[in-house]
């Protein structure tokens, strides 16, 4: 009988052992996620290190003495404190601490950051991904997600031309980027081809974070905020990191707890060179004047931790001057959101819309962060102001709005302009192929502006008064206004006209074929 177990036993060896290579090399491939999961578990999370080692501990000494209820206690400590109550309680801590800086840093603001009347956010992100999906000429090869860079003097939306294929993606390389010009609703669109040794969309050892997590494997890479961009005829990629520092708080649990903090921001360029750069570096640095870098993550992790401030139990319980982060339409932005506004120099700030907690009386603090320092201030209104959900309701219920069948009101933007916040809101085609009208509206009254095209939104921004911009789609009486929605071949806009109706009358459209794109007209 001997034989056998011996054979058992070697069998279960080797079946160990292959689980162990494979598990290696399916952690050597996928580098970046295992770092990512690690890196947050113990370093963002130190309540797993901590208790583990306490639940060590206890389980040395007993098995020193022998005792099985020192092991099982052991194995109860590292489970309940280590994996469910320690991260809760040093999350709480880590929260409690940030509201306090927060509230120490924070600027009152008597207005908010005014609104770039040189570079205003025209172009919602879902019409911009349509137009760059339709002028990819590119097989093989596909776009990465979007973010905001600033390209050739003005603010874009920045894709990567990464690999579409298994294969490709594992041979081949990023082919350089997209840009989709975000101050227009028109279409433009620039394409740069530039090999990159280690792009976005690659495989294994070749991919851009492979590479970024093996030259940085200390810090929480953000990858969200990823974008290509070009400056002083250097091509690069570039996103940030985030580091923690280590706390510890004796009462109610003694528990370390870690406070999140901008790490780097971590550039490549096209040859495959590696620059990390502090956040002070980063700022200085050319190649990325009016780009921004401060992590979104950590941005909403400074702002919800306001929720704090009175205490965790005052947060559960009683909810006293507990702010809500504003909601947004289901479709479109998330926070927070970023908002090229006025300055010396191109400057991105971030923008935070909250409201009491329970309450639904709209936005009372408005929190601006700087793109690139992270410096916070708020703003407070004595009067609750309408928020970004229910502007997109007040623009609905536009008659021009409401009687267009096709299209849904998206994408709120806080804009400012002097002591005013509005909302500044697009009408786009369910096609997401272009955009209707543009909607201004007024965060303290309600009141909205409908515009069409880009001029009138540069208008509104740089004039005086408010009823200096020409609205043309106001109401008209003794009829109905009926909006001629003009496409081409492909199904982008290429046009908008309201024609009234007298009482009694029609309309007809008489569509004359005139280039070789064909566009149609839909009367709506």
């Amino acid at each position: 009988m001997s034989v056998p177990d011996t054979f058992d036993s070697d069998l279960t060896r080797a079946q160990l052992g292959l689980a162990a290579v494979v598990a290696l090399v399916g952690a050597v491939l996928t580098l970046p996620a295992v770092q990512s999961v690690l890196y947050g578990a113990l370093v963002g999370t130190p309540s797993i290190l901590q208790w583990g080692l306490v639940s060590a501990v206890i389980a040395a000494v007993g098995v020193v003495r022998e005792r099985q209820e020192l092991l099982l206690l052991g194995v109860v400590v590292f489970v309940v404190l280590g994996v469910f109550v320690g991260p809760v309680v040093g999350g709480v801590y880590a929260h409690t601490d940030m509201a306090t800086q927060v509230q120490q840093d924070a600027t009152r603001l008597d207005t908010l950051p005014n609104t770039s009347t040189e570079n205003v956010r025209v172009l919602p992100r879902s019409v911009s991904d349509n137009y760059a999906q339709s002028s990819m000429q590119y097989p093989q090869y596909r776009l990465t997600g979007s973010d905001i860079a600033y390209h050739n003097g003005s603010y874009a939306w920045s894709h990567g031309l990464a690999p579409d294929n298994f294969m490709v993606a594992w041979f081949g390389t990023q082919r350089g980027a997209l840009y989709v010009d975000m101050t227009t609703t028109q279409k433009r669109v620039r394409v740069e081809e530039r090999t990159f040794t280690h792009g976005r969309g690659q495989l294994f050892f070749d991919s851009y974070q492979y590479q970024q997590v093996l030259h940085s494997p200390l810090k929480r890479h953000n990858w969200e905020t990823t974008f290509n961009a070009r400056a002083n005829g250097t091509s690069y990629i570039a996103h940030s990191t985030t580091v923690y520092d280590w706390k510890f708080r004796l009462a109610p649990i003694p528990q370390l707890y870690a406070i999140p903090r901008h790490g780097s921001v971590e550039l490549m360029r096209s040859d495959g060179s590696i620059e990390s750069l502090s956040p002070g570096e980063a700022r200085s640095s050319p190649l990325l004047r009016g780009q921004n870098f401060y992590p979104y993550e950590l941005t909403m992790f400074k702002v919800e931790s306001m929720q704090y401030v009175n205490g965790a139990l005052n947060k559960w319980f009683w909810k006293e001057d507990v702010l809500a982060i504003a909601d947004l339409p289901e479709a479109g932005n998330r926070w927070p959101i970023v908002v090229p506004t006025d300055g010396d120099d191109p400057e991105l700030t971030y923008f935070v819309a909250t409201e009491p907690t329970g309450s639904g009386n709209g936005v009372y603090e408005v929190w601006t962060i700087d793109g690139q320092t992270g410096a916070i201030g708020v703003q407070g209104y004595d009067e609750s102001q309408i928020g970004p959900q229910k502007a997109v309701d007040f623009v609905e219920r536009r008659p021009q709005v409401n009687r267009l069948s096709n299209a849904d009101a998206i994408a709120p933007v806080p804009v400012v302009k002097g002591e005013t916040l509005y909302w500044h809101v697009k009408v786009v085609p369910r096609s997401r192929s272009g955009v209707v009208y543009t909607a201004f509206v007024n965060a303290e009254s309600g009141d909205v502006t409908l515009v069409e095209d880009t001029e009138p939104i540069y208008a509104f921004l740089t004039q005086s008064e408010f009823e200096n911009v020409q609205d043309e789609t106001d109401d008209r009486g003794g009829g109905t206004t009926v909006t001629v929605v003009v496409t081409n071949a492909d199904g982008e806009i290429v046009g908008t006209r309201n024609v009234t109706v007298p009482e009694g009358g029609g309309v007809s459209v008489n569509v004359q074929d005139r280039t070789a794109n064909n566009s149609t007209a839909q009367a709506s």
